[in-house]
């Protein structure tokens, strides 16, 4: 199995993810490397900082859990690429209503959040750079068979 550029940015971008969303959930919005006086807690303690009386970070450690394994079967079977472009979809949508959520709704920042929802994004960015390039691949597949087809006729 080739190792593609892809493979070790979106991997590691993912695990970094899981990581971040984990320290959060362990931290409460209390961590280390907010500054004094941020607006961690306030956006993490928030009325939306919870889903069914959740903290969203447990939620993050979840659905970047679930990319993760997406991500690996899609490296075993490429025609469930569909599966990981979607979550990545759907993961990019959230991060655009969270960060919304701050700009708009509470007017206040947390790093942290920010940082997680910006990698999501450029996650997303990747994901439709290596979808382009899957299709690319697909394409030159089809016209070699087709060659091949051609020659064995």
């Amino acid at each position: 199995m080739k190792i593609s550029k892809y493979d070790i940015i979106l991997g590691a971008l993912i695990i970094a993810e899981i990581a971040l969303s984990a320290y959060i959930g362990l931290s409460g919005g209390n961590d280390y490397f907010c500054k004094a006086g941020s607006d961690c807690d306030s956006v993490q303690n928030s009325i939306y900082g919870n889903l069914f009386g959740i903290k969203l970070a447990w939620f993050g450690v979840i659905c970047f859990s679930i990319l993760l394994v997406l991500f690996l079967i899609v490296r075993i079977n490429k025609k469930l690429y569909w599966m990981f472009f979607a979550a990545s979809l759907i993961g990019a949508v959230f991060a655009v209503y969270f960060i919304s959520l701050q700009v708009f709704i509470l007017e206040k920042f947390c790093r942290d959040c920010i940082i997680i929802d910006s990698v999501m994004l450029l996650m997303f960015l990747i994901v439709i750079f290596e979808f382009v390039d899957f299709k690319k691949e697909i394409r030159e597949l089809e016209i070699n068979a087709e060659k091949v087809m051609k020659k064995a006729l």
